[in-house]
């Protein structure tokens, strides 16, 4: 059973955060770049879902989005690996009917990959699992501190045993809805930055930052 909820403060759209068991899972959307002083904050609750989650096996891809040692800042095995699987999902023909064909592989992007690394440590270090860190800053904040501009922007957290669990369940959510599947498959989003962390508790705490620059 997957139970919904939403506390997130300075973010223009509506807020995802699930918690699954040890299948837990988080999603942040926003649009419509800069924020404005007096932004208001809207809330949504969405409803009680079931996530069920599976490994696929897919052949990799070599290093998409990531051409040289430069601009891989971050790139490490885990997160090379959720890419792949980021990538083929936006690709896989069966998802067609929710991109339209236009959305491309993303492009890996340092500054986002610092962003998803330091929150995925934050959350396996400090015992916590929110978009909001103990700071009280949201992925909006967080990524005004590194200076990165962006037209739209989301954010994916997960709590699971391997990538391609935490994957899976994103995926197995509902078509055509703001949530994980809906960022991983929005075809606005042109980069991404992935941070994983496995924890204390032997969990790997996951956090996918996507933008469109």
């Amino acid at each position: 059973m997957l139970e919904i909820s939403g506390n997130l403060r300075n973010a223009r759209r509506g807020i995802l955060v699930a918690l699954v068991g040890l299948l837990t899972c988080g999603c942040l959307m926003a649009a419509s770049g800069p924020k404005q002083d007096g932004q208001t904050t809207e809330v949504k609750d969405g409803q009680v879902l079931m996530v069920a989650a599976s490994i696929p096996h897919f052949p990799l891809l070599g290093t998409p989005g990531c051409p040289g040692q430069s601009s891989c800042q971050g790139f490490d095995v885990l997160e090379k690996q959720m890419l792949e699987l980021l990538n083929l999902d936006r690709l896989n023909p069966a998802n067609r009917a929710e991109t339209s064909g236009h959305a491309l592989p993303l492009q890996w992007d340092p500054k986002l990959a610092q962003i998803a690394l330091a929150h995925s440590q934050g959350m396996a270090m400090r015992h916590y699992f929110s978009h909001v860190d103990p700071n009280g800053d949201s992925p909006v904040e967080r990524f005004y501190k590194v200076g990165i501009q962006w037209r739209s922007m989301g954010e994916n957290i997960a709590k699971n045993e391997t990538v391609e669990r935490a994957e899976a369940a994103f995926m197995n959510e509902p078509c055509f809805q703001p949530n994980h599947r809906g960022n991983i498959l929005n075809p606005q989003f042109n980069r991404v930055g992935i941070g994983v962390v496995r924890g204390a508790d032997g969990l790997l705490y996951v956090t996918q930052d996507f933008a469109e620059e």
